[in-house]
């Protein structure tokens, strides 16, 4: 704290030693023409109470949990019960029976999920669940297998939303397809993707000085044009190829032209 800093109990006080000071620096003020507005007061702390010090801050991660998907399964409300069951996805065939024995179904029938988490947060979206519990079951497993989980799954995740996609079996797709793109999380921006290039292109030094020479933004804008990519929440998204990313529906309907 400055050595000319005090502490006051109250505000009444820290404006009488402001307005003190004020007088005694400007003798020709009087006492009534010292107004608060005129007062230096920010050097006069108010305590409030004793001071303390503030608690560390936590530098710790939470932990991840130890499953992929989760889902609190239950008994439609118009069977009646109260009757509930969690299932780690994926799951063997013996996890799937157990479920289904404890809910007392068959099949999945009169079965609702009452909630679910899991690392694809969309994941409900395409899959209806449960009546495609299976198939969403052999979905995770392929999730689960994929190499290098922390480069791919971000991916799937872009390419998920990048095609909107509303079905288990165009996801299960994508699956299978991943290494045809590329995805970079560090880019998130037109400028990003320009200065990306810049530092391609030339050395470090190079790229400080064409900075302020550059309109990075409509360059950005014109690279991922020409590299037929797309800005995704994830980062920035293209083909391996630099080919128009086609949704799986394109691709399919692209083939079959070229059949005919």
């Amino acid at each position: 704290m400055p050595k000319d800093s005090m502490f006051y109990a109250t505000l009444e006080e820290a404006i009488d030693a402001a307005r003190e000071e004020f007088l005694a620096n400007n003798p020709d003020s009087d006492e009534e023409s010292a107004n608060v507005e005129q007062l230096n007061i920010q050097k006069y702390v108010l305590q409030d109470g004793e001071l303390t010090t503030a608690p560390p801050v936590q530098k710790t991660l939470p932990e991840k949990p130890g499953y992929l998907f989760r889902l609190t399964l239950g008994l439609h409300p118009d069977i009646g019960g109260n009757r509930t069951t969690e299932l780690d996805i994926p799951a063997s065939e013996e996890a799937l029976a157990a479920a289904q024995e404890q809910l007392g179904t068959l099949n999945w029938e009169n079965t609702v999920v009452l909630n679910y988490d899991g690392i694809l947060p969309n994941a409900t979206f395409f899959t209806d669940l449960p009546a495609e519990l299976e198939a969403f079951n052999e979905f995770t497993k392929a999730v689960q297998d994929m190499p290098f989980p922390e480069k791919q799954l971000p991916k799937l995740k872009a390419l998920l939303k990048q095609f909107e996609v509303q079905d288990i079996e165009t996801a299960m797709g994508l699956t299978e397809h991943l290494d045809d793109y590329v995805l970079t999380p560090e880019i998130s921006s037109p400028q990003e993707t320009a200065i990306d290039q810049l530092h391609f292109m030339t050395d470090d030094h190079s790229v400080e000085l064409l900075l302020s020479h550059v309109n990075l933004y409509a360059y950005g804008c014109d690279l991922i044009r020409e590299d037929n990519a797309v800005l995704s929440p994830y980062g920035l998204l293209h083909r391996a190829d630099y080919q128009p990313m086609l949704s799986p529906m394109q691709e399919t309907q692209k083939m079959e032209m070229k059949m005919k």
